[in-house]
């Protein structure tokens, strides 16, 4: 894999500001390119796969985008990146690391909010952003797009990542590198220890 982090991001701070926080004010500082790159590599590269993502990251740096991928990125990547990279940036907006150690932002016309409050806020972001990608998939698997994305069908990853909620803790496979295939793409029947189990022959 070549050396994605040389590129610029696929979103910037304004645009995640614009698309995902209800006050547009909100200081673009506040969302680091090191959290818009964590983003994309806890949660955009696995679900387009390294050369795709690549090959966006280096389009995109470049100015060479294609028809094809300028319109992937206007109406789908961008949408599922900014809602990724809220769920990412809210514990930095909410809180900061001091000499005093962890300490909450706020001023004198806010409050913090409860933990269950704040845990139903992060899991309504990731279910928006989840939304999102599901529908980005969606469209790169559509047959009408059949030839478009010759690099994403030709090293198309795993299916979209799952999350999971344990004991009031959500899980995402997507950062923790999930790499097992879960199930036959043209029968649908579920792979039992990454492994085959339909015998249809086309896995």
């Amino acid at each position: 894999m070549g050396n994605t982090k040389q590129y610029k991001t696929l979103v910037t701070a304004g645009e995640v500001i614009s698309k995902t926080f209800t006050n547009k004010n909100t200081d673009p500082v506040l969302v680091s390119e090191n959290t818009l790159v964590l983003s994309e590599l806890a949660h955009l590269r696995p679900l387009l796969g390294e050369k795709f993502y690549a090959e966006l990251k280096l389009q995109n740096d470049t100015g060479t985008l294609s028809v094809a991928n300028q319109t992937f990125m206007t109406y789908y990547l961008e949408d599922c990146l900014c809602w990724f990279t809220r769920f990412e940036v809210v514990n930095d907006i909410m809180s900061n690391i001091t000499s005093s150690g962890v300490v909450h932002n706020i001023d004198e016309f806010s409050r913090i909010i409860t933990p269950s409050d704040y845990n139903a806020f992060k899991q309504d972001t990731y279910r928006k952003a989840e939304i999102f990608a599901n529908d980005m998939i969606d469209f790169l698997d559509g047959t009408d797009q059949a030839g478009l994305y010759p690099t994403y069908e030709s090293n198309k990853p795993n299916q979209l990542n799952r999350t999971y909620k344990n004991h009031g803790m959500i899980f995402y496979d997507s950062i923790y590198g999930y790499s097992g295939v879960e199930g036959c793409m043209t029968c649908g029947t579920d792979y039992v220890n990454g492994n085959c189990n339909c015998g249809c022959g086309n896995c």
